[in-house]
């Protein structure tokens, strides 16, 4: 099992939405309102009057095999919507209760 943290500019919330139900995945934890910037480009995202965009967060636990697919959709989307702003990081889950 792998945990899979997709950080997005909400603008392209339905893009990632739909992403994770063409592969089927159906578990996941989002958190909205997230503040940051990148570490390279792009605008911070701080929801301020200056800056006024923000992020969001989807956390997902996946099996193995569901990865690779999902992190294909997300350079997709980046490749559609450089701007916007989407990365994914994956980490092994060693145990899941």
């Amino acid at each position: 099992m792998k945990a899979v943290m997709i950080v997005y500019n909400h603008g392209i919330t339905e893009e990632v939405n739909e992403a994770l139900e063409s592969l089927g995945i159906r578990g996941y934890t989002k958190f909205l309102n997230v503040h940051g910037q990148g570490s390279e480009k792009g605008e911070p995202h701080l929801g301020s009057h200056i800056w006024p965009s923000q992020n969001a967060v989807v956390l997902t636990v996946v099996k193995d095999e569901l990865v690779d697919p999902l992190l294909e959709k997300v350079k997709a989307i980046d490749k559609e919507a450089e701007e916007q702003g989407i990365h994914a990081f994956v980490w092994t889950i060693e145990k899941m209760m």
